[in-house]
């Protein structure tokens, strides 16, 4: 089954974050974590690895991520090159009634673009 991802520009992803109506979900993987220094500002981290389970239930899913709300648009983005993990919350937020997009090139993308950055919260060990 092929699946053709929501995009969202960062340009106009931008606009929908300023105005309040978007939440912002951070699929950052844990193995690079470390080495990202910053995020989308009020980005909600959620683990790639939950998404990238094959096992879990859609429903399952969505009901592990942040309180999210269906009257704001959902922007989920990677740091990594073929942005699967956010691709696949990106469509299973949609099949769960989400207005859900997948920001163009990720992080790098909103970077390039000179966006506000919000430095990365240390990770308790």
């Amino acid at each position: 089954m092929s699946f053709v991802p929501y995009w969202i520009d960062p340009a106009t992803a931008r606009q929908t974050i300023e105005a309040g109506q978007a939440i912002v979900l951070d699929v950052t993987s844990p193995f690079i974590e470390s080495a990202v220094r910053g995020k989308i500002p009020g980005a909600l981290r959620v683990s790639s690895r939950v998404i990238l389970d094959r096992n879990r239930h859609a429903t399952d899913l969505v009901n592990d991520l942040p309180d999210l709300s269906h009257d704001k648009s959902i922007i989920a983005y990677c740091t990594c090159a073929d942005e699967e993990a956010s691709a696949r919350l990106t469509r299973v937020l949609r099949s769960q009634g989400y207005d859900a997009w997948l920001l163009e090139g990720g992080l790098p993308a909103w970077r390039a673009a000179g966006y506000p950055m919000e430095l990365n919260e240390p990770v308790a060990a």
